[in-house]
Order: structure tokens, then sequence, then C-alpha cells
């Protein structure tokens, strides 16, 4: 990775395929690498996870010489920019759901929270210490009740964003097929 934000990248693979699918590879096999454990664009949508300042992304694609068929690049872009619409398309889909759950979530929370803390406030005040501890307690699990939507709106909206960027960067990147050796 160079300073001006850039990804760069060779996969060697078997299959164009295995771009979109897990390689049916063992690690006791010679080709197996480091990304052969995923698809080889899952693999770079989890290495730009880990390193979500990078900007553009260069990746080449190797395959055995008998593997490699006139216009691949073409229809390997094409292919690329439907996968990660696809994949965006669901991220957004995923993204909709967390957030009618988590709206959902916070009138129940509202409504807990406003009940567990009026009921927990009451008994603070008892001259028993075991119902002023079960007051705080009640305090406390009224504000548990508040985690859930907070945590999905402030957290959670965030990840499926950064997701949505990470296929974004992809669907933009510059991709190299060729043949070659190295397997």
């Amino acid at each position: 990775m160079s300073r001006n934000k850039v990804y760069e990248t060779t996969l060697y693979l078997d299959t164009i395929e295995q771009f979109f699918s897990k390689p049916d590879l063992s690690p006791f096999s010679e080709q197996y690498r480091e990304y052969s454990y995923t698809s080889g664009i899952e693999y770079l949508a989890k290495e730009l996870y880990a390193h979500p300042t990078i900007k553009e992304v260069d990746v080449t694609i190797v395959l055995p010489a008998e593997k490699s068929t006139p216009n691949l690049k073409q229809k390997t872009n094409a292919a690329v920019s439907r996968y990660c619409r696809t994949r965006i398309r669901e991220i957004e889909q995923e993204m909709q759901g967390l957030r009618k759950r988590a709206v959902e979530a916070a009138v129940m929370a509202i409504v807990g929270l406003i009940i567990f803390i009026s009921v927990g406030s009451l008994l603070t005040y008892s001259p028993s210490f075991l119902i002023q501890v079960i007051g705080e307690g009640l305090t406390v699990v009224g504000w548990v009740f508040v985690w859930f939507p907070l945590d999905s709106f402030i957290f959670g909206v965030r990840h499926y964003r950064l997701d949505e960027r990470i296929y974004k960067k992809l669907e933009h990147m510059r991709l190299t097929v060729k043949s070659g050796s190295g397997f």
C-alpha cells in the first residue's frame, strides 16, 4: 500500500470463478495462499475493511494460460459491477431493517426507561436498604433498555455505511486479468 492510499495486490487463481466463489482448496495444497479461504472479491473487501482510508484499488488476477479467454477482462469488470451493486443493495436492505427495528425498540425503550426509572426512583427513597438496592437496579435496567436503539443508530448504521463504501470502491477498482505462472 503506497502513501497515496492505493491498495495494490495480485491474486493467483485457478479459474476466474474463484474471484467470486470460495475455491475448493486445502491448506495442504501448494497453491493455497492467504486469500484461499474465501472468494477473491470478499478477500479484497476484508482488506478494505481493515484499511478504511484506502481510496483506490488496483488488482491483478493471474490465471493459468488455458483459463484466459478473449474479453475476459471486460466480462470480469461487468461481473464485478453486478456483484458490487448486488452487495450494496443487500447492505441497504439490512440497514433499512436495522433502522426499523431500532425505531421500534426506541419506542419500547422510552416506555421502559420511564417506567423503570420512575419506579426505581421511588424505591430508592425507601428506608429499607434492600428496597433501595432494588430501586437502583430498576434504574439501571431502565437505561439498559435504551442500549440497543442507541447502539443501532450510532454504530450499527455506521458499519453498514462503511461496508457500502467498500463495495463502491471495489466496483470502481482497476482490474487487470492476465495469464501467467506462479501456481
